[in-house]
């Protein structure tokens, strides 16, 4: 049986490579958790600590058991981390 990989087992490249997927692909596109913590920089272990417990996490959709997310989802959610100024805590 197919045993998914931890993100700490994924390396800087194969992350780089998944990143790089994100950002040539439609707004549309969706994709699994491994490609959105790549993209926007965070482990999969906070993607889903968001899912749970945040209400400003990203959209996300689920088929079956599976979680996607789309791309215009993660632009939005790195839109709105934005900052102008460390006040605007």
């Amino acid at each position: 049986m197919y045993r998914k990989k931890t993100w700490s087992e994924y390396t800087d490249d194969e992350k780089e490579i998944l990143k790089q997927k994100v950002i040539e692909a439609a707004p549309e596109t969706p994709f699994p958790p491994e490609f959105a913590a790549a993209y926007i920089g965070k482990s999969l272990h906070t993607l889903q600590h968001m899912r749970c417990h945040q209400s400003q996490a990203i959209t996300y959709s689920k088929a079956g058991r599976h979680v996607l997310y789309r791309k215009r989802h993660l632009d939005e959610y790195l839109d709105n981390c934005e900052q102008s100024s460390t006040s605007s805590y």
